[in-house]
């Protein structure tokens, strides 16, 4: 598997035929954003969205611990600017995120916090182990949340939540993230590497184009009022991209793609 490490090794990326994931490696502060790994993360984004062969991307952790968010001990260093260019900086990786054509996966194990539960709002799915913790801290630092958690998180969970969240700082179990919406299934430590491998076939089993033009329109239309969603569901794009239809009626296609769902998340 092709593997390389940005100049300061604060980052991995590993690639697979269609899938690239990318490892956060700072384990000894859970895998905290400065400055360096925050721009290396930015750079590896924008690399996966003009990479026409990859089809998921996965976002996850070294060291047991997924990303506690800001570095707070860089703060001390910082100009009066770089708040302003660091927030930016955030919000445009986690936009670039959210409108790549490769389906994202985030996989939390350990903490996940601050910035590191903005991250997960930009992706399509999240996996997230038992152990994880969750929590939006930032008030405890006398700093707020620069990239979603509060919009976004609001969104998610509601106005009521994402209150209790932001303005307490508590951290709160991965059964919560769960029951909100934050998270789409809890795997156990031991089983995570067959559930993500089993989740990414079944990605890979879909016709590429008809996912990202799905993905779009949810992601999009989201946001529009009932009216136009319907215009925007109705566009031409809907017409079949591939053999999908056909297939349907075709008894080992059609139970090919009916097999790697068998029970799959079922509950």
């Amino acid at each position: 598997m092709p593997e390389t490490s940005s100049p300061s090794g604060k980052l991995i990326v590993e690639r697979d035929g269609p899938v690239t994931t990318v490892i956060l490696n700072r384990p000894e502060v859970h895998n905290a954003l400065d400055r360096e790994m925050s721009q290396e993360l930015n750079d590896a984004v924008r690399e996966i969205n003009v990479d026409r062969e990859c089809r998921v991307m996965v976002l996850t952790g070294a060291g047991h611990t997924f990303c506690a968010g800001d570095d707070i001990k860089e703060f001390n260093d910082w100009t009066p600017d770089d708040p302003l260019w660091q927030a930016r900086l955030y919000q445009e990786t986690v936009s670039l995120m959210e409108d790549l054509l490769p389906v994202t996966i985030a996989v939390v194990d350990g903490v996940c916090t601050g910035g590191g539960l903005e991250l997960t709002l930009a992706a399509d799915f999240v996996l997230a182990t038992p152990r994880s913790r969750w929590g939006m801290p930032e008030i405890n630092w006398d700093i707020t949340p620069g990239w979603g958690g509060t919009s976004k998180l609001a969104k998610h969970v509601g106005r009521r939540r994402a209150k209790e969240w932001n303005l307490l700082g508590t951290l709160f179990s991965a059964e919560k993230a769960e029951r909100h919406n934050l998270v789409n299934r809890l795997v156990e430590p031991g089983d995570m590497d067959a559930e993500l491998d089993r989740l990414i076939e079944i990605i890979l089993s879909k016709h590429p184009q008809a996912m990202q033009v799905t993905k779009y329109f949810i992601d999009k239309g989201a946001d529009l009022d009932y009216q136009n969603v319907m215009a925007f569901e109705g566009a031409p794009q809907r017409v079949p991209f591939g053999e999908g239809t056909r297939a349907f009626v075709e008894r080992d296609s059609r139970n090919d793609r009916r097999r790697l769902l068998n029970d799959f998340w079922f509950d």
